[in-house]
């Protein structure tokens, strides 16, 4: 019986320890964009990061899309595009996170960003 009883004991307090530990607070973005969309449209932004040194990446993916990512290659003048089309039939919100680095002087980033788009997709 104390046996049971100790292990109660223990898996409550790890249960509590574990559940104290989490972060409610909202994230911080430095840059917010509220885009409305229709669900049979591409969305495009240049991010105008061009930089040897410079570059981003995808924090955190949407979750309705067809096509999320970054394209930084001849046909974006080497400047980092991020290309969104959500899923054909989705309507409803959706948003990705994009962490950047700029500033970089041969030693990396010297400037951290992140972006947060929101996306309002319609019919």
């Amino acid at each position: 019986m104390k046996k049971n009883l100790k292990l109660s004991l223990i898996l409550i307090c790890s249960l509590l320890l574990t559940n104290c530990s989490k972060n409610d607070e909202p994230e911080n973005f430095d840059s917010e964009l509220n885009i409305t969309i229709s669900n049979s449209d591409n969305y495009e932004l240049d991010l105008m990061i061009s930089g040897d040194e410079e570059g981003a990446t995808i924090r955190t993916q949407s979750q309705f899309f067809q096509k999320s990512k970054l394209v930084r290659d001849s046909s974006t003048n080497w400047s980092v595009v991020y290309k969104y089309e959500s899923l054909s039939n989705y309507t409803g919100m959706d948003f990705v996170e994009i962490e950047t680095c700029t500033g970089g002087n041969s030693t990396g980033c010297s400037n951290i960003e992140i972006l947060r788009i929101n996306f309002t997709v319609t019919d």
